[in-house]
Formats: C-alpha cells, sequence, structure tokens
C-alpha cells in the first residue's frame, strides 16, 4: 500500500474538520478518525486515504473542480517551501531541481520525480511509478510544480500536462516554462 506524509494532509484535513457536520456523512467511517485525531506530519498515511479525502473536500468546495485541486497543490507546496522545507528554496534551477526530487522521495513512499532542465527557462516534470495515479493527483501537482517554482522566486511560470499514465503513457509529464529570478 503506497503511503504519503503528513504534511500532505495537513491542510486538506483542516479544511474538513472546518466542514465537519458536511464531511463526516461524506467520508467512509473508516476515514472519520482524520476528522478527530491529529495528524502527525513526519507519519506516513495511505495515499488511498489521501485521495478519498480529496474527493470530498471536492465535494464541498465551490468552483472549478480542476482549479481547486491546482490550488490545493500551490497551497501545499507553499507550506512545504514556507514552512518546514523551507531551507530547500532556492533561486538556482539546478539546485532546487536536485531538491525538490529528494523532497518528492521524502512524502511518497512510492513513484519517482525527475525534472529534466531544458536551459534556463524551461523543463519537463516526470512523475513516473506512481502507485496512485488519478486525475486528482496530476491536477494537484501541476499546482504544487508551479508554486514551487513562484516561492523560488521565479515569475511568469506555466506549467502544462503533457502526458499521463491514465491515457497509456509511461509517465505522467507536465512541460514549465519560467523566468528564473537575476
Amino acid at each position: 500500500m503506497a503511503k504519503t506524509k503528513g504534511t500532505t494532509l495537513v491542510s486538506l484535513v483542516k479544511f474538513l474538520r472546518s466542514q465537519h457536520e458536511k464531511a463526516r456523512p461524506r467520508l467512509a467511517p473508516s476515514l472519520h478518525h482524520y476528522l478527530d485525531e491529529r495528524i502527525h506530519p513526519s507519519s506516513w498515511y495511505p495515499e488511498e486515504d489521501l485521495l478519498a479525502l480529496i474527493r470530498v473536500m471536492l465535494a464541498l468546495l465551490p468552483g472549478a473542480r480542476d482549479a481547486n485541486l491546482e490550488r490545493m497543490g500551490e497551497i501545499i507546496a507553499r507550506e512545504h517551501l514556507e514552512g518546514i522545507y523551507g531551507h530547500l528554496k532556492s533561486e538556482e534551477p539546478h539546485t532546487l531541481v536536485r531538491r525538490a526530487v529528494a523532497l518528492w522521495a521524502s512524502q511518497h513512499d512510492s513513484g519517482s520525480l525527475r525534472i529534466d532542465l531544458h536551459g534556463d527557462d524551461g523543463g519537463t516534470f516526470s512523475v513516473q511509478g506512481f502507485a496512485l495515479p488519478s486525475d486528482e493527483m496530476c491536477r494537484i501537482f501541476q499546482g504544487y510544480f508551479a508554486e514551487t517554482m513562484r516561492v523560488a522566486g521565479w515569475t511568469d511560470v506555466r506549467v502544462q500536462k503533457a502526458g499521463c499514465v491514465l491515457a497509456g503513457a509511461d509517465a505522467c509529464t507536465w512541460h514549465a516554462s519560467w523566468r528564473a529570478p537575476h
């Protein structure tokens, strides 16, 4: 069973707790404990639980589904790079790439992140072997990748999905462009 670190759950669970009366009936009974028990940022939680919690959150949020998912990725990236993992932030592209790959490995026990830079103003992000691929997770990853660049001080960041394992590709891939800080 694939697992993710608690830091990926914190904001999501806070939101669901703020909507406790609406969230509880939508959650499977096996997930009710997330509404009551503390999330430990350094503990491992099932990726399946994360996806189920995300789907309940989506049912409770107003607005466009895809935009909400990308926003969730942005929020998690900001929490990581302005909080507990702030020391990983870097304006230097090669350093940020190396650190982002290491951060992925510390957050997910399945799959791997690869980032190939194309000069100083673009690159390709690839997630391969992730145990629980879904459209929801791909949208969250897209928002996360874009916000990681923005938090590092990069501007004109654009990230677009290029391929997906759900459509038969070997990996989920995104093409990105940006302007690095000077």
